[in-house]
């Protein structure tokens, strides 16, 4: 229950974007998944009270919302009353959590790898509200190049018996040549809904690991009812394309030449059919990285990297759906 504080405070935020976005979830669900995150949870030890894992989830979505680093955060927290109705946090209480506490509660949902459940959970939600399409559908497929949050200076590691070259103090990134230019960090891939456009699942890895070995893994990981898989030439196989048609999905990945071999002319009109509906997964990177800062790596290594992705698509979801409820309820349709 709200304190009189947040009470008081509550109706004069009421219309903030931070409070709009508030309404679009169903928070008990998701705090039955923040479980376990803390160690006195399961030792029941002594000792002060740990901060509400939902209020630590409701804070660190409001830095990735508004692009804010933990220390920003933690003086938005601060000053601004829409940032304490929203996670519940407020001064009278006692300490407000500061960047390392942010910090810590991310590395946290890191290691019990909690992104996907959430992501899929919001998802599900926000299809029960009538703003992203339920049931059997296509899934767009892409990858983008995600640079290092490290310099890739090279040194020599002398510790132990046998001395090692180190590219970087980002040990897991890899090069990547991607035309003319090279990038050293990793490869994020994306599979989006082909109605509304929205994230269903991302996954990250050096950016040397090709493409075209990704696709039965991504494809796996989605919920049931892909009925099709709509991908670039990247993800063009044999291997691939026996793989989708042993599972009865629709085979959708654009047709590459070769040496001597061009494309027939009907396949080339295949992909530029296939390249107008790809549109929307371009559409999702350049609003993780414009809007949720996915253009460069925040962390080290690939779990983190793959944790900043899913808060990236967490927020380009929530995003479309805020601005999809917002034309409904200029059109006088509520939704569900």
């Amino acid at each position: 229950m709200d304190s009189f504080f947040l009470m008081g405070a509550r109706p004069l935020v009421t219309e903030s974007p931070s409070m709009k976005l508030h309404q679009l979830l169903d928070w008990a669900a998701i705090a039955g998944q923040l479980k376990g995150l803390y160690q006195r949870e399961a030792s029941g030890a002594g000792g002060p009270e740990p901060y509400s894992p939902l209020g630590m989830f409701k804070l660190m979505l409001l830095g990735q919302w508004h692009g804010l680093s933990d220390a920003q955060l933690e003086q938005a927290l601060r000053v601004r009353l829409d940032f304490m109705v929203f996670t519940g946090f407020e001064p009278s209480a006692g300490e407000l959590p500061d960047a390392s506490t942010i910090c810590r509660f991310r590395n946290r949902q890191v290691k019990a790898r909690l992104e996907q459940k959430l992501l899929s959970l919001i998802n599900g939600q926000l299809e029960q509200r009538g703003l992203k399409v339920q049931g059997a559908r296509g899934a767009i497929i892409d990858a983008t190049i995600i640079p290092s949050a490290a310099r890739p200076r090279q040194h020599v590691d002398m510790q132990g018996d046998h001395p090692h070259v180190v590219d970087s103090a980002d040990t897991q990134a890899r090069w990547v040549k991607k035309g003319k230019h090279a990038f050293y960090g990793y490869r994020g891939h994306t599979a989006v809904d082909s109605e509304d456009g929205y994230v269903e699942h991302v996954q990250v890895h050096p950016a040397n690991e090709a493409e075209i070995s990704k696709l039965p893994e991504i494809v796996q990981a989605l919920a049931p009812g892909v009925e099709a898989v709509l991908a670039d030439k990247g993800y063009a196989s044999k291997a691939n394309r026996n793989w989708l048609t042993e599972r009865g999905i629709g085979d959708l990945i654009q047709h590459k030449g070769a040496a001597g071999r061009p494309v027939h002319p009907l396949l080339k009109s295949f992909n530029r059919k296939i390249g107008a509906i790809r549109f929307k997964v371009e559409q999702a990177f350049g609003t993780m990285k414009r809007r949720f800062h996915l253009a460069r790596a925040r962390y080290f290594g690939t779990a983190k990297v793959q944790a900043q992705m899913y808060w990236a698509a967490l927020g380009m979801n929530l995003l479309k759906a805020h601005n999809k409820l917002k034309r409904m309820e200029a059109a006088g349709v509520g939704a569900p």
